[in-house]
């Protein structure tokens, strides 16, 4: 007689525990991703190594990636994101749908040349006004409290 593939044969004593159920959540980058995990987890990161402009890298589905330095805003289905390019000296404002959204990376920077790629806090703002900035100063992203 031939078992069933997915039996499983448990030790004397040992009860099988009941799997708990699968949920989907959605996608990990949300709404509240980007109002309440993001910006405490920039300041939390640096904090930790130190660095005054973080570089936040955020890669899409189709394998690009943006710089962001700052949320102009959310909605349920997207987020408003204000980038740079490194090839680029002006800023651009981009949509993008959460479920696009495949991983986002916080970076310090230490290059002066790739500053402008830097995600802006209420702590580099004093930095940017001695340094003059190119003479332009980009809002800094919003902290929910």
């Amino acid at each position: 007689m031939t078992q069933p593939s997915r039996l499983i044969y448990l030790p004397p004593g040992v009860a099988a525990v009941p799997a708990a159920p699968v949920t989907n959540n959605g996608a990990p980058f949300d709404r509240n991703f980007f109002e309440n995990v993001l910006p405490p987890a920039i300041a939390a990161f640096c904090s930790q190594v130190n660095c005054e402009v973080p570089v936040v890298e955020l890669t899409t589905i189709d394998g690009v990636r943006h710089y962001v330095n700052g949320i102009s805003g959310v909605a349920d289905q997207w987020v408003a994101l204000q980038t740079s390019s490194p090839d680029h000296e002006h800023p651009t404002q981009v949509f993008i749908p959460y479920q696009t959204i495949f991983r986002v990376e916080i970076h310090p920077e230490h290059d002066v040349r790739r500053h402008r790629l830097g995600f802006l806090t209420d702590a580099t703002r004093p930095a940017q006004a001695q340094a003059g900035q190119r003479g332009r100063a980009r809002p800094a992203a919003q902290k929910s409290d």
